[in-house]
Parts: C-alpha cells; sequence; structure tokens
C-alpha cells in the first residue's frame, strides 16, 4: 500500500512538472505570436499594404484593419460574405480576379493580380496584390494569404518588373509549406 502511495505521489509530480512546462511554452508562443501581429500592423502601417487571408477549407475570411480602408468598408459593418468580395473588382476586371485565385487555390502556387476594385463610395482604385497559398500537412492547399496596396492608376504591375520573375522570386523567397 506504501509503494502504491509513493508511486501515486511521484506521478503526480510528474505530471504537474510537464503541465507548468507545457503551460510556460504555451505563453512563450503566445507572446512571440503577440509580436509577430505588432509587427505585421506596424509594416501594414508603415508600408501601407493590407493583408488578408482566406481558409480554403472552412471559407473563413480575415482582412486587415487596412483591407477595410482600401475597400471603404467601415470595419464595424464586418466582413462582407467571401462570395461577394469578388464583386469588388471593377466588372471588366473581375473574371481574370476570379481566375487568379482559383488557380492559386488549385495549384498551391502564388499569385500576382494588378486590377481594380471599386470601394463601397463607388471610387475606383488601382491595387496590386502578391500572395501566396499555404499547404497543409497533406500538401494540400488550405489557406491563401495575400498583401496587396493601392498603386497609381497609370502603375501597373509590369512596372515592378517581370511577372513571371516576381512569381519565381517569391517561390524561392517562400516555400509555402505549412
Amino acid at each position: 500500500m506504501l509503494w502504491f502511495a509513493l508511486g501515486f505521489v511521484f506521478s503526480t509530480i510528474v505530471c504537474v512538472i510537464f503541465l507548468l512546462v507545457e503551460r510556460s511554452r504555451m505563453h512563450a508562443a503566445l507572446a512571440q505570436a503577440e509580436r509577430d501581429r505588432a509587427c505585421l500592423a506596424l509594416a501594414e502601417n508603415v508600408g501601407s499594404v493590407a493583408t488578408w487571408m482566406v481558409n480554403l477549407r472552412t471559407r473563413e475570411l480575415f482582412w486587415s484593419d487596412r483591407v477595410f480602408a482600401v475597400h471603404g468598408r467601415a470595419k464595424d459593418a464586418g466582413l462582407p460574405p467571401l462570395e461577394s468580395t469578388i464583386d469588388y473588382y471593377h466588372p471588366e476586371d473581375r473574371e481574370r480576379a476570379r481566375k487568379t485565385f482559383a488557380s492559386a487555390a488549385v495549384t498551391g502556387g502564388p499569385f500576382h493580380l494588378d486590377a481594380r476594385i471599386i470601394d463601397e463610395q463607388g471610387v475606383e482604385k488601382h491595387i496590386i496584390c502578391r500572395g501566396i497559398c499555404n499547404l497543409g500537412p497533406d500538401g494540400k492547399p488550405f489557406e491563401l494569404f495575400g498583401v496587396l496596396f493601392e498603386a497609381p492608376e497609370a502603375r501597373s504591375f509590369a512596372t515592378f518588373g517581370n511577372e513571371d520573375l516576381n512569381t519565381l522570386a517569391l517561390e524561392e523567397d517562400y516555400h509555402a509549406d505549412a
């Protein structure tokens, strides 16, 4: 009976130590995630870029504050339904935008888009969007992550260099494996 009690006490101590170590790791990971979020928010503000994500499996959408601003949408209005976000694109650019995002979601490759949107106040804006497709542990695309910014109307994506070279650089700089 004494050995049983000692074994129980020892097991309890080991479990408590394990839980304390795991709790410490979780706090460190959470602190790092918060620092990363703050750095991203600062970079968005300084660089006037906006970030967005779409979980391809759950269809969940995320917009940074800057995406709301670019689209002229009040943040307290909430996110638009994912299916209607394509409607922000100029009618002449809509099909190309749809094909660009659909291709990335199927192939898992990076994407770029030089297009016009019409914000909620009816203002036409020229945007440049680049992004990646994150792959899940199964190797299949699970998330699109995009960065966009407003560009002067006269500037096109081609102004920034050859599109194929930009895609290649994105593939080399960021391997989108989960």
